[in-house]
């Protein structure tokens, strides 16, 4: 729900809530869950969970890089700094723009084609024929 729109009618549905929406202003106190709970694996997908975002992949993955370079080989900040990389990934990729196929040719486009092209070159076959049979004149 934007800042502008008006707010629900008493009784009516609660909008759908946006997909994991980044909030940089709890993430500290968020990671600081998850650094008392390193060895919980819950509590780093719970973490990553919060961000939908790039933007807060990018976040993520400064913490887990942070902690690899204090702790060079910690096999939990290795795990979650390559499961940022993969989630990272999938965004880049969807906001990727697609393209549509480009147009099939019509069939009977094909079929003018391929028609013409054996006129010609049975046109040429006719004349090379007859250029090579023709008796010289003395």
């Amino acid at each position: 729900m934007t800042p502008d729109a008006p707010p629900p009618a008493p009784g009516a549905p609660a909008p759908p809530a946006e997909a994991a929406p980044s909030d940089p202003s709890g993430e500290p106190l968020a990671w600081a869950g998850v650094v008392a709970a390193w060895g919980d694996e819950a509590a780093h997908r719970a973490y990553l969970a919060r961000f939908g975002d790039l933007d807060g992949l990018t976040r993520a993955g400064r913490r887990y890089r942070a902690v690899l370079a204090e702790r060079p080989g910690d096999p939990v900040a290795l795990r979650f700094r390559d499961e940022v990389v993969k989630r990272a990934t999938v965004q880049g990729l969807a906001l990727l723009p697609r393209t549509a196929p480009p147009p099939a040719v019509p069939r009977w486009v094909k079929g003018v084609l391929v028609s013409l092209l054996g006129s010609a070159l049975a046109t040429l076959a006719w004349k090379l024929f007859d250029l090579l049979t023709r008796t010289p004149v003395p």
